[in-house]
């Protein structure tokens, strides 16, 4: 861009900071209306700057920022509302989350849908919605809002409604195809797949499938550099670790 950006309390979270020269931070903001964007907040780690304790993650601000380039300058923040609290297991998820919006999103890439599907999962995560449900719901939505959701109803070789006592494959490129053997560790229930197209995901063998299935989808699209926070998040759904 030539022209110089000038954008004025606009809704948005800091999903990552880190240090930047010596009393500044470099931050990765997830905002309303205009993506991902990159920010400079100079001085933020001086001491007695009340900028920085607004710039943590999870918390609700209005951000206001200059811009020519591909990074901006910070030139205001205000809390929009009190920082969500997460604790353990949830704010371990929140970090996931950071780290897949990250990851799927390029800066400077308005997406509405991403802002509202995050926004509403941190809310979840604040609450006291099943967490392992929660997780892969955003996943679900974060997928859809990105251009690369998938059908679950239908075989796509035939074009029927699934049965939910038969077994299918899941291919990336096509979707849900009936396995010709039954016993293929790698297929899934139609039950299984019916719930996680009408994200019911009420049970925990659906909990299980959904994990799988989404793994591997997000895979496809990460390439061969694995998310850190999902390694941890792995025994969500075996452990039960809902609270």
């Amino acid at each position: 861009m030539t022209d110089r950006e000038r954008v004025l309390l606009e809704r948005g979270f800091v999903l990552h900071h880190r240090p930047f020269r010596n009393t500044s931070q470099l931050l990765e903001c997830l905002t309303s209306d205009h993506g991902r964007v990159g920010l400079v907040a100079n001085g933020s780690r001086r001491a007695g700057k009340g900028q920085r304790a607004y710039l943590q993650p999870f918390a609700p601000l209005r951000l206001s920022w200059t811009r020519r380039g591909e990074l901006g300058r910070l030139t205001q923040v205000e809390p929009e509302a009190a920082g969500l609290a997460l604790r353990g297991q949830r704010l371990l998820a929140g970090y996931y989350i950071n780290e897949l919006v990250m990851r799927l999103t390029a800066r400077s890439d308005p997406n509405s849908d991403v802002f509202e599907c995050y926004r509403n999962c941190l809310s979840a995560l604040a609450g006291s919605a099943a967490l392992a449900r929660t997780v892969r719901l955003f996943e679900l939505s974060l997928l859809r809002a990105l251009g690369y959701g998938f059908d679950l109803d239908r075989d796509a070789s035939t074009g029927e409604p699934l049965q939910p006592e038969r077994r299918y494959v899941f291919e990336l490129e096509h979707g849900p195809k009936a396995a010709v053997d039954s016993s293929d560790g790698a297929a899934y229930w139609g039950r299984e797949l019916m719930s996680i197209h009408s994200r019911l995901l009420d049970d925990r063998d659906s909990l299980r499938a959904a994990k799988r299935l989404l793994g591997r989808v997000l895979g496809a699209y990460l390439g061969q550099r694995p998310l850190k926070t999902r390694a941890v998040l792995e025994d969500i759904v075996e452990l039960g670790l809902d609270h």
